[in-house]
C-alpha cells in the first residue's frame, strides 16, 4: 500500500515543481541552460505566454503550506537531481532559485541543499533528513 501513496506523493511534488519553475520563469530568474536542465532531468515545459504577478500569486497560493510538504519538494528536487551522481554547482544553484518560491531566504536555501545532499549521499531517509533539517523550513515566530 505504501508504494502506491508514494506514486501519488511524487506526482504531487512534481506539479509543486512546475509551479516553482512557472514562478521562476515569471521572474526570468532561469537561464537558457538551466532551462535545458529542467527539461532534460524534469520533463519541465516551459511556458508559451508571459504570466503576470496575479498568475504568480496564484502559483504561490496553490504551493504546500506546512513544513513537512514543503521539505517534500526540496528532497524530491535535490534527489532527481543526484540520480546521475553528484550534484554540479549549476544544478544546485538552480534549485536554489527554485525554492527560492518558497519564500526562502538564500541562506537557509543554500543550507538546506547543502545538508540535503549530504544526507542524501549518506542514505539517509526524506524522514530522517526532515527530522534533522525540518527546522530550516519553521517560519520564524516574533512575540
Amino acid at each position: 500500500m505504501g508504494w502506491i501513496q508514494s506514486i501519488f506523493s511524487l506526482n504531487k511534488e512534481k506539479e509543486y515543481v512546475t509551479k516553482l519553475a512557472l514562478i521562476g520563469e515569471a521572474h526570468n530568474a532561469f537561464d537558457p541552460e538551466e532551462l535545458q536542465i529542467l527539461m532534460r532531468e524534469l520533463n519541465y515545459t516551459p511556458s508559451a505566454k508571459q504570466h503576470s504577478e496575479a498568475d504568480v500569486e496564484s502559483f504561490k497560493l496553490k504551493l504546500p503550506e506546512s513544513s513537512k510538504d514543503r521539505f517534500s519538494i526540496i528532497y524530491y528536487l535535490v534527489s532527481s537531481f543526484m540520480k546521475n551522481g553528484a550534484l554540479s554547482e549549476k544544478k544546485e544553484s538552480l534549485i536554489r532559485k527554485l525554492i527560492s518560491g518558497l519564500e526562502l531566504s538564500r541562506e537557509k536555501a543554500a543550507e538546506l541543499v547543502s545538508f540535503l545532499k549530504m544526507n542524501i549521499r549518506n542514505g539517509l531517509s526524506e524522514e530522517d533528513s526532515f527530522s534533522r533539517l525540518g527546522y530550516l523550513l519553521e517560519r520564524a515566530k516574533y512575540a
